[in-house]
């Protein structure tokens, strides 16, 4: 069994790879990430599932009479169950190839084995020839991703090098021939053996990861008691390769980076300042060095996000409170501000929050409810943090994992609350309330008007706009009165902590946003003045992105025309983007709706949302400031994505005249939004996925089917995407989702039909032959195993499309409502006569049966480690309920009878041999009930097996029918 879970395990990752390898630029993690899931993620995923069985074996042997498992290694039999699976791994070179990217280093891996093969009688251990230097390796090695998934289990110590003598492990053969590696070596070696930090060495050890937990461990060190200089070096190579393609020891890099972000007070801290001040230049090192798309997601696959954005509450809580004239001198000679640092800290907390990501609710009950989803709130984050710095170490499986881990660091397990970042604290309550607020206009009051006067004219230069305390409806008209002061003494009365700034903020874009709607600031002017306010600090994006966010969700703005003179203009590339739109949904047979303007139908966008994208289009996609984009960009996306169409493809076709790199990002985007508002084609996209993993009719991609004609093998504006990657972008936009349970039972019936219409039908008793096939029995015929085979695979489907859409809530719907009715009502499909009718009526009953059980085990999982049991319990036992009172009651049902038998035999076997521990959680009533309706089907053996899983309360029932079986013997 766990051959196959490591083998689907190890084939999803390489999916994934392969379909991102060519994957054009955008705001988007790309293959960083990707490596990290199949080198990292997935490598850890399985060392932590071989620890568990070996900590059980430990645990069996500590207690044994003996103690005879104390401080021994034990070895289970999922190692050996690895070793079969990465061997077999090797068949499927078409997902091997690495893309070119990372030829180099599946080409050393490779290479790595040569040594100990061409070592006569070396006797293999676990680790690497130590007489062998790189230099000295073959430099013709062609090397795949199985061999870096080789060298990341030797890694972690859940294989060894006998790897290297598997057949075909290293083939010498290739012209593919990788350069020379012997730079970044030396460079290693040098530190470990106490080489000084030189602007050379820095550059070499930061373009090339660490091979070893010693090598990291080395710079982590320096960062501990190096000069400020050499810590700030130190800090620039953990940020660097070690941290994006260090995938053997990505993990610890990523700890040791979080633990420096969250520095303690050492005792002999002096002075009245915050201990962190005098951080100031390596922290930003830091912040800026882990800011880019794949490094944020980096952090968040490998669960870091609760500890590092407790470290980064504290900065921003520490560097937002700083006054305006401390700076620091920074290696380029430039200056370093609080500002800047508490701008870099607090940008990166926010994207950690899932910032871009608008609140379900908020999509789909159109409530004007800020992006801060409660999910990601800052309250739960610490939470979460406390609880695993709590109970992590307890148990043995945590035992065998420290020992994976370094020895140098450590955390402290002291809870952390919201109430230790009364800055952060009142600005996030405030921003939720203001955003949240079902009207616009704000009055600020006190020292907040003068800070919001004073950031009005370091935006509006040569404009006279001011702030008046007003009714929202005069609210930014102009007030020269209020503006006779010079610019410079704007900038003095700025000169304040960063947080008394964000608070003004709001103010100020409700004031620019009104002078821009009275006309009484133009929209250039309204652009330029956002973008000095984004330069003066940074911060301020998450403020704006959140305010035109809700600002275009509260709908009260008028629509401003894209003209090209006032806004600017999408019409050059707008007949581009739907040619390329249609093309992408080519596949899904949606038709797209025209984006042909003219005077009679101009372009348009709501005010804030124009505002928003004039302002995102005037940055540069340079260095420095392209983290700052990746913030609002995701956003702005969003937000467009879920404005009426044509929202979306006016805000890519000016994105394209922008970056003309980032087009397929855009196009895919605005591809989506076909979806968004129209159920029709959301059915049409579901089919699709359907059709295309389970190879039915001409329309599909790939006529084989599969997981690889409903995914795909890439991404490109000028061909048709895969349906369900195209479902996974647009699922979250859909509004109404509780149509969906009844779509895809619906779709999944008819595919019932299409797969039994699509093969010869077998001869013979139909019902005698499923009844032979049904889940744990192992005779049948090879056709109506291919059958059963498929059916699997669209209930899969349905119930990972259920899933995936609602999570529990459309589950729970999906068993109360959506399967009942289903049975009862007369809303099913045209029954067919003869053994083609019962084949489908049967495979339907069974293909409902998987469907209903999986979408359960999704959702609630399958054992008392996955949700509270009693929650589970209750969805099961009304399930159960209503089989038992049916069967009861003789209730007549709309389906055919083969369809009802079929549903509940396979529904009570799944359970009896996959979910027992579902069972006993049920009430032993409801299970004497289920049981003699079993009998009534006919389903004696069934009946007796889910009462001998029942337990004590429902033993007698099953004496009684064991005793009343063998006399009708």
């Amino acid at each position: 069994m766990w051959h196959n879970t490591f083998l689907g395990l190890w084939i999803a990752a390489l999916r994934l790879v392969q379909r991102e390898r060519n994957l054009s630029e955008g705001p988007v993690p790309r293959l960083d990430t990707c490596m990290c899931i199949l080198l990292s993620i997935t490598t850890n995923v399985v060392a932590n599932i071989i620890e568990e069985e070996e900590g059980e074996l430990i645990e069996e042997a500590e207690c044994g009479p003996t103690n005879q498992g104390k401080n021994q290694q034990v070895l289970g039999k999922r190692r050996g169950e690895l070793i079969t699976c990465l061997q077999s791994l090797g068949d499927f070179q078409c997902l091997l190839t690495p893309p070119q990217a990372v030829l180099r280093e599946a080409n050393q891996a490779a290479a790595k084995a040569m040594p100990i093969m061409l070592v006569s009688g070396n006797p293999v251990g676990s680790g690497h020839s130590k007489s062998s230097s790189m230099d000295d390796l073959p430099m013709n090695c062609f090397g795949n991703l199985r061999h870096l998934i080789v060298e990341a289990c030797i890694a972690r110590n859940i294989l060894d090098t006998s790897a290297y003598f598997w057949p075909g492990y290293v083939n010498a053969c290739s012209n593919q021939i990788p350069s020379s590696i012997s730079n970044q070596v030396d460079g290693w070696s040098s530190l470990m053996k106490g080489s000084k930090l030189t602007p050379g060495l820095v550059d070499v050890l930061a373009a090339t990861p660490a091979s070893s937990l010693a090598e990291i461990e080395k710079v982590y060190e320096i960062t501990i008691d190096g000069s400020d200089e050499e810590k700030i070096s130190a800090a620039t190579i953990l940020c660097g390769a070690s941290l994006a393609s260090g995938w053997n020891i990505q993990e610890h890099t990523i700890i040791f980076i979080t633990k420096l972000l969250s520095p303690i007070c050492l005792p002999n801290h002096t002075g009245t300042e915050n201990h962190l001040i005098s951080q100031a230049r390596f922290l930003n090192v830091l912040l800026v060095g882990i800011s880019s798309a794949d490094c944020v997601h980096i952090f968040s696959l490998h669960g870091l996000v609760p500890l590092l954005a407790a470290g980064l509450m504290q900065i921003c809580e520490v560097f937002g409170s700083c006054v305006y004239d401390v700076s620091w001198t920074v290696a380029t000679g430039g200056k370093l501000s609080p500002q800047e640092v508490f701008s870099n800290a607090f940008t990166l907390l926010l994207r950690f929050w899932r910032f871009d990501h608008l609140s379900i609710e908020q999509v789909r009950g159109n409530a004007a409810t800020p992006p801060l989803g409660n999910l990601f709130s800052p309250e739960n984050l610490l939470l979460v943090r406390n609880n695993r710095v709590a109970s992590f170490g307890r148990s043995t499986k945590d035992s065998l994992k420290l020992k994976r881990l370094s020895k140098i660091v450590r955390f402290p397990k002291e809870s952390i609350y919201i109430d230790s970042f009364p800055k952060l604290n009142f600005w996030h309550r405030q921003h939720q309330e203001r955003i949240a607020s079902t009207h616009s206009g704000f009055m600020p009051g006190g020292h907040v008007q003068q800070i919001v006067d004073a950031l009005l004219r370091m935006m509006f230069r040569k404009v006279n706009v001011g702030f008046e305390p007003s009714t929202p409806t005069t609210l930014g008209s102009i007030s020269s009165s209020r503006f006779g002061s010079a610019l410079d003494d704007a900038l003095v009365k700025l000169k304040v902590p960063a947080w008394d700034i964000l608070e003004a903020v709001p103010f100020v874009l409700d004031a620019s946003l009104n002078a821009c709607a009275y006309g009484t600031v133009s929209t250039r002017e309204l652009a330029t003045g956002l973008k000095r306010l984004a330069d003066f600090i940074p911060a301020s994006l998450v403020a704006i992105a959140s305010y035109f966010s809700a600002e275009v969700t509260r709908g009260i703005w008028k629509p401003v025309f894209m003209n090209g003179t006032d806004w600017p203009s999408p019409a050059a590339n707008l007949s581009l983007v739907e040619q390329h739109i249609k093309k992408i949904l080519a596949a899904t047979g949606v038709d797209v709706p025209s984006l042909a303007i003219d005077e009679e139908y101009p372009a348009t966008l709501p005010l804030p949302l124009a505002a928003f994208v004039s302002l995102s289009i005037t940055y540069k996609l340079d260095k420095g400031k392209g983290r700052f984009l990746l913030l609002i960009g995701p956003t702005l996306n969003a937000v467009a994505s879920v404005c009426v169409w044509p929202c979306m493809p006016i805000l890519t076709s000016l994105w394209i005249q922008k970056v003309k790199r980032w087009r397929d990002y855009f196009l895919l985007r605005a591809s989506g939004t076909v979806f968004h508002h129209n159920k029709d084609a959301v059915v049409q996209l579901l089919k699709s996925c359907f059709t295309s993993t389970l190879g039915l009719g001409s329309t599909c991609m790939n006529n084989n089917g599969g997981v690889g004609a409903l995914l795909g093998h890439g991404l490109a504006s000028h061909s048709p995407v895969a349906p369900g990657i195209l479902y996974l972008r647009v699922y979250r936009f859909i509004g109404d989702i509780m149509f969906l349970n009844k779509a895809i039972m619906s779709i999944l019936l008819l595919s019932v039909r299409d797969i039994a219409s699509s093969d010869e039908l077998p001869k013979g008793d139909v019902k005698k032959q499923l009844n032979k096939i049904k889940y744990g029995m192992k005779r049948g015929q090879v056709s109506l195993v291919r059958y059963m085979a498929r059916v699997k695979q669209a209930a899969l489907l349905g119930a990972s499309l259920v899933w995936i859409s609602g999570g529990q809530k459309l589950v729970q719907s999906l068993i109360r409502g959506t399967v009942p009715s289903w049975f009862l009502s007369a809303d099913t499909l045209e029954q067919e006569d003869g053994e083609t009718g019962v084949l489908v009526a049967m495979l339907s009953g069974y293909a409902l049966a998987y469907f209903v059980m999986l979408s359960v085990a999704f959702a609630w999982g399958i054992d008392h480690s996955s949700v509270p049991p009693n929650r589970r319990a209750k969805v099961i036992a009304i399930h159960l309920d209503f089989l038992a009172d049916t069967m009861e009651r003789f209730t007549t049902l709309s389906c055919h009878h083969a369809t009802w038998q079929a549903y509940v035999s396979g529904f009570v076997s799944l359970i009896v041999c996959c979910t027992p521990m579902w069972i006993r959680e049920v009430d032993a009533e409801l299970l004497k009930r289920l049981s003699k309706g079993l009998r009534q089907l006919n389903e004696d053996e069934l009946a007796l097996r889910l009462l001998e899983i029942g337990g004590i309360g429902v033993m007698g029932t099953a004496a009684e029918m064991i005793i009343e079986s063998a006399r009708m013997l």
